[in-house]
């Protein structure tokens, strides 16, 4: 993720050549802006709070608290739509620093070869989420803390390449067979939001017992199924509020009790449903109807 010309940057730090750090936040709800990815560095990024959604590339970006994500954008355009408010602390270093540092943690990144635009994401990771909030408070201290901040930099990076690396172990240790029964899973899954199908349910369709369904699911997709399929109900409840009052959003999603569905949309998004609306709704105010 780079920091978009409609967010402000909170600070900003060169550990070193080649190596940076900053803080960036959008305040606002419902951004929709554009601008173009950097060439230069490969992006490691935790975000602090709040919600990021964007696309680049056609590729759709989400992005909730405590998600940690890698990406080289190669000059890309990002498109922010509707975007909630956030926060942003994201780690820039050149690919050939990176691989220097790194060495066989980054197999699938040669420089000499060329880097390409990529976005990947590993879901929550505890650890590297920490990290991230140290290098916060380093970089929020009104004392320079030069020596503390490199060292906190440096073990963000640690254990972000961690958290993809055992991702990918882990991922690859899913046959190919499996991998199309988790596909049609999640097919199944998110057919209709209004209503959830039961595990043991998803599991009989696609021919998976509940314990390999469950373990295969988080493996692949980086969430639990329920937490997978509520996070897509939540999204399309965004979208359905842009022509959709609450209570009719509330109705259409399989919610019979309004306040139940602004509970989950504000732990979604940390707003409430009809505020959102009232930033994503079009105002058609101003216009005339003959």
């Amino acid at each position: 993720m780079r920091n978009p010309p409609a967010t402000d940057q909170d600070c900003f730090f060169e550990i070193q050549p080649g190596l940076s750090v900053c803080i960036s936040h959008s305040h606002s709800e419902g951004v929709t802006a554009s601008f173009p990815g950097d060439q230069e560095y490969i992006h490691l990024n935790c975000l602090l709070k709040g919600c990021f959604e964007a696309r680049v590339k056609d590729v759709p970006m989400h992005y909730t608290a405590g998600e940690i994500t890698m990406g080289y954008s190669d000059g890309e355009m990002f498109y922010l739509n509707n975007s909630p408010s956030f926060s942003n602390l994201a780690v820039m270093i050149t690919p050939e620093l990176l691989c220097d540092m790194a060495g066989e943690e980054l197999s699938e990144i040669n420089p000499e070869k060329g880097v390409h635009f990529f976005v990947r994401n590993a879901g929550k990771n505890q650890k590297a989420s920490y990290s991230a909030k140290q290098i916060a408070s380093l970089m929020n201290s009104k004392s320079q803390h030069k020596l503390l901040l490199h060292s906190a930099v440096l073990d963000f990076i640690y254990w972000h390449l961690s958290a993809f690396k055992n991702q990918h172990s882990q991922i690859s240790s899913i046959s190919s067979r499996e991998r199309r029964q988790l596909d049609m899973a999640r097919d199944y899954l998110l057919k209709d939001l209004s209503q959830a199908p039961t595990i043991a349910d998803v599991a009989t369709t696609v021919g998976l017992n509940q314990c390999k369904l469950k373990k295969g699911f988080k493996t692949l997709f980086g969430n639990s199924i329920y937490a997978y399929y509520q996070k897509a109900r939540m999204e399309e409840a965004m979208t359905l509020l842009k022509n959709h009052n609450v209570t009719e959003t509330a109705m259409l999603l399989g919610y019979s009790n309004v306040s139940h569905f602004s509970t989950a949309f504000r732990k979604q998004f940390n707003i409430l449903p009809g505020d959102a609306r009232k930033e994503i709704a079009p105002d058609f105010s101003g216009i005339e109807i003959l």
